[in-house]
């Protein structure tokens, strides 16, 4: 009798440690998705304008002479631990006249800790070698998902690919604060407008932090122009002067271009001789 009761107490006691133990899983798992969704909520995302210019990355998008892919190319990223873009457009439907659908390239392997990101980006299909570019491209952003510890930063520029050199033409931005009065070429080229986010590289003759936003950028393997085109550009910005700066993408160079700044319509007027990155800097 004394064996069966003993038996009895193990059986009880070890059912007993049982139900502890499942009653603890229970609650571990229980509680395990709300934390996980916490850590999942935590990240912040802030404009990229709240951080420091000089901290900002520089891009640069160059159509190819075709203008069937983009050269993106990234420098300043020591800031961030993480970069990813989104380039989206709209082009014509294939399938559909007169239909436009979004197309768009996106890049997730960026290394922050390089000199400089360059990559090209076909705006089109290809299939077994064969590329198929895109027609009448329109409305095109890029997106920058820039990330520190667990604060997200976003930049949102639109960009617009343009053909242009035949004739004299005028290359003006989405809400018309930037306005190039482009001289005749000879022959067509493939130009994109778009804002650059930072600045080009080694801009030691002005401080950075007396930029104006945002940062004008025209791109294009054409040539420096036969006569000098007339620039404007408006901002919303109180300033008592402003000096244009000009970066040379085919030299690398800066140079401080004569202009003249309107201070009642808040814009500066200039004649320049290629297409660049303007930076305009208050003269305080």
């Amino acid at each position: 009798m004394e064996q069966v009761n003993r038996t009895k107490y193990i059986i009880a006691s070890v059912a007993l440690v049982f139900i502890l133990v499942v009653i603890y899983f229970l609650f571990i798992f229980h509680k395990g998705p709300k934390e996980i969704k916490k850590q999942e909520t935590t990240g912040e995302v802030q404009q990229i304008e709240s951080i420091d210019i000089a901290k900002h990355p520089y891009v640069t998008l160059t159509p190819t002479s075709d203008g069937a892919e983009i050269i993106i190319s990234i420098e300043n990223m020591l800031a961030f631990d993480r970069i990813e873009y989104e380039l989206t457009y709209l082009a014509d439907n294939p399938q559909a006249a007169g239909e436009k659908i979004t197309r768009g390239s996106t890049g997730t392997d960026v290394n922050t800790k390089e000199a400089k990101y360059k990559k090209s980006i076909l705006l089109g299909t290809a299939s077994r070698g064969v590329r198929s570019p895109d027609k009448g491209i329109t409305d095109g952003k890029l997106s920058l998902h820039l990330f520190k510890g667990e604060t997200e930063y976003l930049s949102e520029s639109p960009c617009n690919l343009l053909e242009v050199g035949v004739n004299n033409q005028t290359l003006e931005d989405p809400e018309k604060k930037f306005k190039l009065e482009i001289p005749s070429l000879g022959k067509n080229y493939w130009v994109i407008l778009a804002e650059t986010v930072g600045l080009p590289p080694k801009s030691q003759d002005f401080d950075p932090k007396n930029t104006i936003l945002p940062i004008y950028g025209v791109f294009s393997v054409a040539p420096e122009f036969t006569k000098p085109a007339n620039l404007s550009i408006t901002f919303s910005q109180n300033t008592q002067n402003a000096d244009l700066y000009t970066y040379n993408h085919t030299d690398s160079k800066w140079q401080k271009a004569e202009s003249s700044y309107n201070t009642s319509a808040k814009t500066l007027t200039a004649k320049v001789n290629s297409f660049a990155t303007f930076v305009v800097v208050s003269s305080k």
